[in-house]
């Protein structure tokens, strides 16, 4: 090999040793995690915040780069994970802006798994006292939005109500507020009165308003009857038994099914109640605001 040759592979061979390891900061590190986060790239955002604490592990940002590690963990629906990483750091870090967040966003957790006692239990453990308005109004309203849900319309409205007029939610917690009360007039059917109406069959299909069904039942339940009574009669007992049996069965069957009917028809309105809340006004709120943890996170607002 020539000497000019050589010297040329050895300067490729070389090169990346030298290269310009380019703009990778650990600032950069973090504006491509949040850019993950708010393209919804949760897994991948969680890598590149790992990424940082591992490269920064002493960091001052390293406890809110584990609570943004959280949120993604939540929004990607690993709740459980969530919850763990918000309550480290609420354990952590008492009594500080972060320690504050990461306790609303450990009952939000809660409150996104439907576990609603005991979001509410943390929302009621909450100090609102010495917390900013920012962060008091969001627990305000969580709080509002997990009553709510827990059938508890009345004390839902004072906690909305309780928000700060100049709080971003406030407009949205006013809304909530006036129409809370409308859950007390939410059409319903009694359970017990419709299991009483079945008592004849078909009649309480009839009262939730499954007229096919309560004609149905009504026939079955006559022709079941009728041939227990018919096969007996005659002196066929083991088949006026199956008869019976089969009647009995189907009976009940009609009892049960109008009972669950009045508790399926009081559910859905209900759910359907809270689903046009969420579409006017939004029956959930973030911890805090991903740009404002992107400013905490890049300009060391801690």
């Amino acid at each position: 090999m020539s000497r000019p040759v050589f010297l040329l592979a050895v300067v490729i061979l070389l090169a990346p040793l030298f290269a310009d390891g380019g703009d990778e900061t650990p600032d950069t590190s973090l504006r491509f995690a949040g850019h993950l986060f708010s393209e919804r790239d949760f897994y991948r955002a969680i890598t590149e915040y790992k990424r940082y604490l591992f490269a920064q592990p002493d960091s001052s940002r390293a406890p809110w780069v584990r609570f943004r590690i959280a949120e993604a963990y939540l929004e990607g629906g690993k709740l459980d994970a969530a919850g763990n990483i918000f309550a480290e750091l609420a354990r952590k870090t008492p009594g500080t802006r972060l320690g504050n967040w990461a306790m609303l966003a450990r009952a939000r957790a809660f409150y996104i798994q439907g576990r609603l006692m005991q979001a509410w239990g943390m929302l009621d453990d909450f100090q609102l006292d010495g917390t900013s308005d920012e962060m008091r109004g969001t627990a305000l309203y969580l709080k509002g939005c997990v009553q709510l849900k827990a059938e508890s319309p009345g004390k839902a409205q004072r906690s909305f109500l309780s928000i700060a007029a100049t709080h971003p939610l406030a407009e949205r917690a006013s809304l909530l507020a006036a129409r809370a009360r409308e859950a007390l007039d939410l059409p319903s059917k009694s359970p017990v009165l419709a299991g009483l109406l079945s008592l004849v069959p078909g009649l309480g299909h009839v009262y939730l308003g499954e007229y096919s069904v309560a004609l149905t039942a009504f026939m079955w339940n006559g022709l079941f009857g009728y041939a227990a009574y018919d096969a007996i009669s005659r002196g066929y007992y083991g088949l006026g038994a199956l008869a019976a049996t089969l009647e009995l069965l189907w009976y009940s069957g009609t009892i049960y099914g109008a009972v669950s009917g009045a508790e399926r028809y009081n559910r859905d309105a209900r759910m359907n109640f809270l689903d046009d809340l969420d579409n006017a006004a939004g029956l959930d709120v973030a911890f805090p605001d991903p740009h404002a943890v992107g400013a905490i996170l890049l300009q060391g607002e801690f």
